[in-house]
């Protein structure tokens, strides 16, 4: 039997600066297969488009289990135009 997953766009940000495209998303994970027994995680990407149309992008899945905390850690994103190279370093920041 194949575990059902179900991920959901929960928030989506654009910014633009100096030519360049920062992408963020907010999602979450539920279903059978997902660690915390059908509870959500939330997840983070970031992308990064250059002024050529080259694309970095950076993810943190299943980071956060409070749907608030995950919030507030996007909008953090969000707000500093953080990059993909930079995603790794503010979360360590933030959980340790």
């Amino acid at each position: 039997m194949r575990n059902k997953i179900c991920d959901k766009l929960i928030r989506r940000e654009e910014r633009r600066d100096e030519g360049y495209l920062y992408t963020y998303e907010l999602t979450s994970r539920e279903g059978d297969a997902v660690a915390t027994f059908g509870l959500p995680l939330y997840s983070i990407r970031i992308t990064l488009t250059d002024p050529s149309g080259n694309c970095r992008e950076a993810n943190a899945k299943d980071v956060f289990s409070n749907v608030e905390k995950s919030k507030e850690f996007f909008d953090k994103l969000v707000k500093n135009l953080a990059t993909p190279i930079d995603l790794i370093y503010i979360l360590e920041d933030e959980i340790g």
